[in-house]
């Protein structure tokens, strides 16, 4: 009991934050659930894809080397991961009536993200235990939130931009938060690669892991304040 609670309290502590920064027109309960289970149910065409995709790359790589943990990191992982969440965003949320703001396409990014990374974080933490759920309340659970306000923060523009400029921006998004979730992927797979970590020392990897992940917490921090902005303005106008 206690490691499944250790395992939630991330991901309703992220949601709680982001609806209470929603000061100026609040989602319906309802749809910000929904957008959080289908984000759970999003977790399993990333499984599939993963194993047929991993079976791929180990029998046509060497299995060492920056260019393996690449193909992994950013093409294996962080593809499959953010474009199912950003499936969720923009084929249930974006189209209703109720994404009426660009603060909403970060609400439902995070709310995709927190129900996937819920599910992620529980298969996580039950066969690593204790020290696993410390520290993926603290990194990897928090940085799938940022990657939901990266990619939701371009989906909210997409939504009130011309109809030329929509597509773009949500690639934009999509594309930013495959690039981060695969740069923060790729220094913690590296590390622990005992012959890259042999030229190279493990904290630094780990160090740059985290660097990308600082970045990741700033740019989604000023995404959040900019919509903000816009909602206050369209909240008094």
């Amino acid at each position: 009991m206690k490691l499944l609670a250790l395992s939630l309290a991330p991901a309703i502590a992220i949601v709680w934050f982001i609806y209470w920064m929603d000061q100026y027109d609040k989602e319906p309960l309802r749809a910000l659930i929904k957008t959080f289970l289908l984000g759970a149910l999003a977790i399993l065409p990333p499984l599939v894809y993963q194993y047929f995709a991993l079976n791929w790359l180990q029998q046509h790589s060497t299995q060492e080397g920056w260019s393996y943990y690449i193909g992994i990191s950013f093409f294996v992982v962080a593809l499959s991961e953010e474009a199912s969440k950003f499936m969720v965003v923009r084929y249930y949320a974006y189209p209703r009536p109720f994404f009426n703001e660009p603060f909403d396409g970060i609400i439902y990014g995070v709310m995709a993200a927190m129900g996937f990374a819920t599910v992620e974080n529980i298969g996580y933490v039950a066969e690593y235990g204790l020290t696993t759920a410390f520290s993926r309340m603290f990194l990897s659970v928090p940085a799938h939130g940022c990657f939901g306000v990266l990619m939701g923060y371009y989906v909210g523009l997409a939504k009130f931009s011309g109809k030329g400029k929509a597509g773009w921006l949500m690639a934009r998004g999509l594309v930013l938060s495959i690039v981060f979730h695969g740069v923060y992927d790729l220094f913690l797979f590296v590390q622990q690669d005992g012959g890259i970590t042999s030229h190279i020392p493990a904290a630094y990897l780990f160090g740059s892991a985290l660097l990308s992940y600082g970045v990741a917490i700033r740019l989604s921090w000023q995404a959040i304040k900019l919509h903000q902005a816009i909602s206050k303005n369209n909240f008094h106008s």
